[in-house]
């Protein structure tokens, strides 16, 4: 590829990143100074407090915010308009054993301990298996939805230009990468299907050639009866004719 298209990828990459992110830092901060909750007070310096991640894990668990529960970065919407989650299994066991640890009801008596950590458990189970993970995302489809155009709208005028022309971008990218991925997916299909007609064939002639051993095996049997057989009669026939010599005078 030439250098300056490469350059210019590369460019239109970093702007669309910087402008993106811009707009995020300006409406998270325009968030968290409106709003009220609880946990916007409380002091992030410090290390957390079982009771306060208690308050937490239960409060996510009302809106059935299991990203939040497990303190774990939220969906995100990609450029075709669906719903993507990236935190790998590990960071959400990562995430649980460290929360399970601070909220567990051995070290925190009380019935709020124990809901918070069936809570944690839920939350662990929903988000590493795949299915239940796709459902998840399903419903929190909406949510991720509202923040992209949130993000979106706390851009500037040059920032939203950006943020499109990226958007457009990336659009492309992802079908161009799904198309490759969905040929690559019919040639693994048809290799497997060739792959598995060639067993059936192997395992047909192994069939077959057991068949014919077999079928040797017998016709050898039975000659070797016919053989036995034909012995048995010629041994009396030859006992018959030597037997006891006459007498000639």
């Amino acid at each position: 590829m030439d250098e300056r298209l490469l350059n210019r990828v590369f460019n239109e990459a970093a702007a669309s990143e910087q402008a993106l992110q811009s707009a995020k830092r300006r409406k998270e901060s325009k968030d968290s100074a409106e709003k009220g909750a609880d946990d916007a007070n409380l002091d992030t310096s410090a290390p957390m407090q079982a009771s306060d991640a208690i308050k937490r894990i239960l409060s996510a668990k009302k809106e059935k915010d299991w990203f939040r529960l497990l303190e774990l970065a939220p969906p995100e919407m990609d450029a075709l308009g669906r719903t993507v989650w990236d935190v790998p299994s590990a960071e959400v066991s990562k995430a649980y054993r460290r929360l399970s640890v601070l909220v567990h009801p051995d070290k925190n008596p009380g019935p709020e301990a124990r809901e918070a950590f069936e809570c944690l458990n839920e939350a662990h189970r929903l988000l590493r298996s795949r299915g239940q993970l796709e459902e998840v995302l399903k419903e929190h489809a909406d949510s991720a939805r509202k923040r992209k155009e949130a993000a979106e709208a706390a851009a500037t005028p040059e920032e939203r230009v950006v943020l499109y022309a990226a958007k457009k971008d990336a659009a492309k990218e992802l079908q161009k990468r799904e198309g490759e991925s969905f040929q690559a997916e019919i040639v693994r299909q048809m290799r497997e299907k060739q792959l598995a007609a060639k067993r059936k064939r192997e395992i047909r002639s192994s069939y077959r050639r057991e068949e014919e051993e077999q079928d040797e095996f017998a016709a050898t049997v039975e000659e070797e009866k016919a053989e036995r057989a034909a012995s048995a009669v010629k041994k009396p026939a030859a006992k018959k004719r030597g037997g006891k010599p006459s007498i000639i005078f």
